[in-house]
């Protein structure tokens, strides 16, 4: 009798290397806010996301985040690193994902939404394949806190500025982005904001997938709504409203 057996379609796809980084896209998620959308993650080729936040390798992923910490101390990430980063991790060190070439993109994102940067920073997504994702995919996500530097501008049609304070979210806006603001309880929404819908605060109504507001901006009359959130998850216990962090880096 002929064998039934049948190759397993991949769980993910890497869709960029270089020395130090991997850019992968995982197709499935079990992210109850985020809903089932395609995750892109932007890992340290050489080191796991926790070793790598241990050892400070994390800056080759998350540049200057302020919600780094100093290793494991005072860090005000939301993101787990011993859970999705690192099961990321180790399924691309056992060579579980096949390098998807541009050419296939339809294959695997065609009716999909996406999550740009479920970990990592996604600027280091090579602006063409943001932009061919965004083209073929249904809808997409993402937040960036390189929006003050000149490089990174073109990223703002994709993705929001990450913003800490209303000094950021005010120069945000006035280097013509979009702002996604991280909040305390106790602060009050700013003017041309709304809490995010997916949020507990806001009865989690709905989910990233079906809401999408989170892409950036379109046109530079794009005149949506600024999301903002009280801050959540793993690091919110160390949570401050932090104020700019970086020089002003306004393109000419």
């Amino acid at each position: 009798m002929k064998s039934s057996k049948t190759t397993a379609k991949p769980t993910g796809y890497i869709l960029h290397e270089t020395d130090t980084i991997a850019v992968i896209a995982t197709i499935h998620s079990e992210n109850i806010k985020t809903g089932d959308m395609i995750q892109v993650w932007i890992l340290n080729r050489h080191e796991s996301p926790v070793e790598a936040v241990r050892s400070g390798q994390d800056e080759t992923v998350c540049f200057d985040c302020p919600h780094r910490g100093d290793g494991f101390n005072d860090r005000t990430c939301y993101v787990n690193v011993a859970q999705g980063p690192n099961a990321v991790y180790r399924a691309y060190r056992a060579n579980k994902y096949p390098t998807l070439p541009i050419a296939r993109y339809a294959e695997v994102f065609s009716n999909r939404k996406v999550r740009f940067g479920a970990y990592g920073e996604p600027v280091l997504i090579p602006l063409h394949i943001v932009e061919a994702i965004a083209q073929i995919a249904d809808g997409h996500t993402g937040y960036t806190h390189q929006w003050r530097k000149t490089e990174y501008q073109a990223y703002g049609a994709y993705l929001m500025a990450s913003c800490d304070s209303p000094r950021d979210s005010a120069l945000a806006e006035a280097m013509g982005w979009r702002h996604f603001r991280v909040r305390n309880a106790t602060e009050a929404l700013l003017p041309g904001e709304i809490s995010c819908p997916a949020s507990d605060e806001m009865g989690k109504r709905t989910t990233c997938d079906r809401c999408t507001l989170c892409n950036g901006k379109r046109t530079a009359t794009d005149a949506r709504k600024n999301i903002a959130i009280i801050v959540h998850g793993i690091g919110a216990k160390n949570f401050v409203a932090l104020e700019a962090i970086a020089p002003i880096a306004i393109a000419a």
